[in-house]
């Protein structure tokens, strides 16, 4: 039963720790860069239904840890800001207060997923994951400002999105080929970024099975000890009862004779 529940745990926070991530990378993106309606629209949903999750753990979790970050990353500031109080998506306030709310997400990772997040750490993914993230924002970002003026194929930030998330996980479709010369540096950057990402999670799957094997090999040495230890005591003790007997018998045969 205790498995099970471990189980569930590590499922809980690897969910959330997705759900994190996702929300404040669609956050960050949503603060510069023009969208389209439908993904600005998605986008809101997604931060709702996060923010509705992230708050029930809180409050019925992790009560405890309550406090200004837990509010930031609890509040849907799109959502209320435009469909309760009618501001306009480019606003600034709304603009500042979901730039807290990344920050806030970022901190919150350690509190909600501390198991996934000491995993991450011990097997040296979070180098990986770090970098994706990374140059996934900044090369999508460049790509956009370089190519969305004059290429026809990249006409928002989706499509340069599109290009990058092709590239970097090596499936390259070639629907959207850039035209100018920083745009096609970018894409032979990020191909090099993907040769190097994929490197670095191969290595730390690796090193983590190395890791994990040399672990089981030590717990079945300690267990081999241990029964090694309890066979030693096993035969002292029937070494000592031998004796015993053997004293008894000697006994029984000196009485034996005296008579």
């Amino acid at each position: 039963m205790e498995k099970i529940r471990e189980k569930i745990s590590l499922f809980l926070q690897v969910f959330i720790l997705a759900l994190i991530i996702l929300d404040g990378f669609f956050i960050l993106i949503s603060i510069p860069l023009p969208l389209k309606h439908i993904t600005f629209s998605t986008i809101i949903i997604f931060d709702l239904v996060t923010s509705i999750v992230l708050a029930i753990v809180y409050l019925f979790h992790l009560r405890h840890k309550i406090n200004w970050k837990t509010l930031v990353v609890s509040i849907p500031f799109y959502f209320i800001g435009i469909n309760l109080l009618g501001l306009e998506p480019a606003s600034l306030i709304l603009k500042l207060l979901n730039l807290l709310k990344v920050f806030g997400l970022f901190f919150a990772i350690e509190e909600l997923s501390a198991s996934v997040i000491g995993f991450v750490k011990k097997s040296r993914l979070s180098y990986g994951l770090t970098l994706f993230i990374s140059l996934l924002i900044i090369f999508t970002i460049i790509f956009f400002i370089e190519e969305a003026p004059v290429n026809p194929a990249v006409n928002t930030y989706e499509d340069s999105l599109w290009y990058v998330l092709q590239t970097l996980t090596t499936v390259g479709y070639g629907d959207i080929i850039p035209v100018t010369i920083l745009g096609r540096l970018t894409g032979f950057l990020t191909m090099l970024s993907a040769i190097v990402i994929t490197s670095l999670i191969t290595a730390s799957a690796t090193s983590t099975l190395i890791e994990k094997m040399r672990e089981e090999r030590e717990k079945l040495l300690e267990e081999r000890k241990y029964q090694i230890k309890n066979l030693e005591k096993k035969i002292d003790e029937l070494q000592r009862q031998l004796e015993r007997i053997e004293k008894y018998n000697h006994k029984l045969m000196e009485i034996l004779k005296k008579k």
